[in-house]
């Protein structure tokens, strides 16, 4: 019953897409920065946040692990409808680490099932989600990085050529449509059709974030990010990671001005304090994204299961510096909206 009542809402959406439509990236207007947290999976962890930071979240990003199963399913809907009664959007940290699939099975369509899954979970949630699958690729400490972090090679099935076809598998199947023209578009990439006795996909309000760090972890030159680019046409948002451990400006220059990328919108899916306080770095964080105008989007990092190292509440120098640089005009805690 639930999958035709999903049918049915898709295909109502359809019938309201224009039919050269293409995904949304779903930024602010006017110029404005969305403020985004994370940090805990309850609307209270919401509410915390934005005591805190003194800004409401326009989003609230969840780590969460490639489960399609109906509890995993089931626990989601509650942490996208906790954003969308804060009146937030969501981000979706998405790892395949715990099921142990590789680029390469993804690409061959191994974790499809939990794709269309998702697709109609947000479509019936009706809450922008910026989908953010396999973050921060170039770095060795995640086990879908396709080189350790003594530059060695994982194999085949992690190669960079197995992330982009991943990638835009994962893009096709989220932004969805009728099966029938994501089938065309996977075959004419030389990847095999999506398995499903659906005709189509809702039109969920998807927005695709490409996260590498800024050059690489090790950082050897075949860990540059332009060799997990998988084009314009299948991302929404490009961005990267920046911490008070880190402080380069030139790093975040260089991935900012990349000229591959330079036709996206550009986020800060993870920054923060990272161990001792450190204001200065909220006031040099805060620069960047002045004289950076494409900077639309920056989420502050208190980690999953909220380490004192990471949290706000844990570092009051930085907290002050943090809430008089939020009463910057452009910065916005208003969700987009569908």
């Amino acid at each position: 019953m639930r999958s035709l009542i999903a049918l049915a809402l898709a295909v109502a959406a359809l019938a309201m897409v224009p039919a050269g439509a293409s995904a949304a990236a779903y930024k602010a207007p006017h110029g404005k920065v969305l403020w985004g947290g994370q940090g805990g999976y309850s609307r209270g962890d919401i509410q915390d946040f934005a005591r805190q930071s003194g800004l409401h979240p326009a989003l609230y990003n969840y780590f969460i692990s490639w489960n399609g199963s109906d509890s995993a399913l089931h626990w989601l809907s509650f942490r996208l409808a906790d954003a969308k009664a804060e009146d937030s959007a969501v981000m979706l940290s998405l790892s395949p680490e715990e099921i142990r699939l590789t680029p390469g099975d993804l690409a061959r369509g191994e974790g499809d099932a939990f794709l269309i899954a998702l697709n109609q979970l947000i479509f019936e949630a009706a809450v922008v989600t910026y989908l953010r699958p396999l973050s921060e690729m170039n770095n060795g400490n995640n086990p879908y990085s396709a080189y350790d972090l003594m530059g060695r090679s994982r194999g085949p099935a992690y190669s960079t050529r197995q992330f982009i076809r991943a990638w835009r598998r994962i893009a096709l199947i989220m932004r969805g449509g009728p099966l029938a023209v994501i089938n065309r578009k996977l075959r004419r990439l030389h990847m095999l059709r999506v398995r499903t006795s659906l005709e189509m996909l809702p039109r969920a309000p998807v927005a695709l974030m490409w996260v590498p760090l800024s050059f690489g972890n090790p950082e050897i030159p075949k860990n540059h990010p332009r060799y997990w680019w998988p084009g314009c046409g299948y991302v929404d948002w490009v961005g990267t990671t920046w911490y008070s451990m880190y402080k380069a400006s030139a790093a975040m220059d260089r991935v900012y001005n990349y000229p591959l990328w330079r036709c996206k919108p550009f986020a800060f899916a993870e920054w923060g304090i990272w161990g001792r306080d450190d204001p200065a770095f909220v006031r040099q964080f805060f620069k960047f994204v002045r004289f950076h105008r494409r900077v639309r989007m920056a989420v502050y990092y208190q980690s999953a299961s909220l380490k004192p190292e990471f949290r706000i509440s844990t570092h009051p120098l930085s907290r002050a510096a943090l809430r008089r640089a939020l009463k910057w005009r452009r910065m916005t805690g208003v969700a987009p909206i569908l």
